[in-house]
């Protein structure tokens, strides 16, 4: 390990002893986006399952790979501040045909950039590496529900549809 990691690791331990409320906070901020990530990743693989069209089957399939990336991730982030992994015990959100399930798709992406930018911004002051990663996050998230709106558009829904 180069000296100066091992600075930057031991800056670390210690301003974490003096703000053991404030790693906790960012534990428990990284351990409910572990959960939304999560949940996402097993709604998005389900609903590609059911798709009917293997290239939009292909690019959901993208999409949940990309949410179980961040749920990594967050994994590692979580257990690098001593967290603990939570559960993931509800069942993903089912729609009745495919065009209902890429809505709620497009709902859940929007629901969790919400969250994330509220996350983000608070992480901002304990650690500006998990902040950064957490826009990156968003912006995955801003991009798949573009995609996924986009799959919408090439199987005939409207945008007075979409609310968008």
């Amino acid at each position: 390990m180069s000296l100066v990691r091992t600075l930057h690791d031991g800056w670390r331990r210690f301003l974490e002893a003096l703000h053991p409320v404030a790693r906790q906070k960012l534990v428990e901020l990284l351990r409910a986006e572990y959960v939304e990530e999560a949940q996402g990743a097993e709604q998005f693989t389900r609903h590609a399952q059911r798709m009917y069209y293997p290239e939009f089957r292909e690019r959901l399939l993208r999409i949940a790979a990309e949410e179980q990336a961040h749920v990594q991730w967050l994994r590692e982030k979580i257990q690098a501040l001593g967290g603990s992994i939570p559960d993931i015990a509800s069942a993903p959100k089912i729609g009745k045909n495919s065009w209902e399930c890429r809505l709620l798709d497009v709902d859940e992406e929007k629901r969790c950039c919400n969250d994330l930018l509220l996350r983000m911004q608070s992480a901002e002051p304990a650690d500006a590496e998990i902040a950064a990663g957490l826009r990156r996050m968003c912006e995955d998230e801003t991009r798949h529900r573009e995609e996924i709106l986009d799959l919408l558009r090439q199987s005939g829904l409207t945008s007075k549809f979409l609310d968008i």
